[in-house]
């Protein structure tokens, strides 16, 4: 939980420019272990010397104990603040952190120094300082973004390189985090598998940040010159050392694969069946699939809006739960099961046809649902059971 620390610059800055020392640069923090910090933070620093003012602003900051911030985050309606805090108190609260901190230098004219301070000012007035959070297209670091690259007229050189897509981008980060990100994956439809322009993955801090070192700016006679004057880390990050943990997503679903075929040999062995475990497959496919469908519709956040994995997710599976269950305790044949083994073809032809990146431990979970329901529709060829 990050607690909000806004200064009232608007009072404190309100005076003219004085003569001295002037400094603009960006600061991007390595990501760290929380799940609002796994893509890192970017900040913006002013520094005055002749008037004794070093400070960083930041469009991060949000209050977690505010009402309703968790409904509100999950429709997609977080509110962000911007604010600020003294440079040395901003270092200090990322070295505790252990990330790293990176700071370009910009250059830029007295002017353009002022524009973009005065603009930082006009930001963090009570009236401006809430904005609408998103995390592709309006959050820390492209705010940050837009308003160096609108002040400075600087440019970004094209990057010949394969371009990524958002999934892929975000995957590079969550590496480390198996089942956060699985989770983003789920929840993220069709949108994040095209393959994202340039700046659209500016979104990152590292990319900006990257980005940033190489831009330009047009001199009036011709010709450009680097628009960062020097980089330096000013704070060193200190390596995570994690616990290996073997339940990760890609485990656990194998295992409910091998789970699935255990249970059915005990009940060939048994004769018996377990409809039991039947009720706690389709409850889980079917509140997953409730999420997915109340994402798509009443969710703010984009990309969330057409996630093909409600074709296997399906909240439908709900209202076939007690049908299949009912068939199986009068000892009838649940063709309802058919329904589910459709459920499944329609997944894999999409994965095939390529309508959307599923994460790989999905396709576990929809074979395990695929030889359940085969399982009862010809368990009466593969041996008599009596059913429990």
């Amino acid at each position: 939980m990050k607690k909000i620390f806004l200064f009232l610059f608007t009072l404190f800055f309100a005076v003219h420019f004085a003569a001295g020392e002037q400094r603009v640069s960006v600061l991007t923090c390595s990501p760290g272990e929380e799940v609002y910090s796994l893509f890192g933070h970017t900040g913006i620093r002013y520094c005055d010397s002749a008037r004794g003012v070093d400070v960083v602003f930041s469009y991060g900051y949000f209050d977690f104990d505010a009402p309703g911030f968790v409904w509100r985050f999950v429709l997609g309606e977080t509110d962000y603040m911007v604010g600020g805090v003294p440079y040395e108190a901003f270092l200090s609260e990322y070295r505790a952190r252990g990330s790293q901190v990176v700071e370009q230098e910009l250059l830029l004219d007295d002017d353009k120094k002022k524009q973009l301070f005065n603009a930082l000012v006009v930001n963090c007035r009570v009236e401006n300082r809430t904005y609408r959070y998103n995390y592709f297209y309006n959050n820390c670091t492209t705010r940050i973004r837009d308003l160096v690259m609108r002040t400075s007229g600087a440019e970004v050189p094209a990057d010949n390189g394969e371009a990524l897509t958002f999934r892929e981008a975000i995957g590079a980060l969550t590496a480390e985090h198996p089942w956060y990100a699985f989770g983003i994956n789920l929840l993220l439809g069709a949108e994040v598998d095209e393959p994202a322009s340039q700046e659209a993955l500016e979104f990152i801090p590292g990319n900006f940040m990257r980005d940033l070192s190489v831009s330009t700016v047009a001199l009036p006679g011709g010709g450009s010159k680097p628009l960062v004057v020097s980089e330096e880390v000013v704070v060193e990050g200190t390596p995570v050392v994690r616990e290996r943990n073997n339940l990760t997503p890609f485990n656990a679903s194998l295992l409910l694969l091998v789970f699935t075929f255990v249970v059915m040999l005990c009940e060939v062995r048994s004769k018996r069946t377990y409809w039991g475990y039947d009720l706690l497959l389709m409850l889980l496919q079917g509140l997953a699939g409730l999420l997915l469908l109340f994402m798509a519709l009443f969710s703010q956040h984009p990309a969330v809006g057409c996630n093909w994995l409600l074709l296997l997710l399906n909240p439908l599976a709900l209202l076939l739960l007690p049908l299949l269950v009912c068939k199986i305790r009068k000892h009838e044949k649940p063709n309802v099961a058919w329904v589910q083994v459709a459920f499944v073809a329609a997944f894999f032809l999409s994965a095939i046809i390529q309508l959307q990146v599923y994460p790989v431990p999905i396709y576990f979970c929809a074979l395990a649902l695929l030889v359940r329901s085969l399982f009862h529709l010809y368990k009466d060829n593969i041996c008599e059971l009596t059913h429990f």
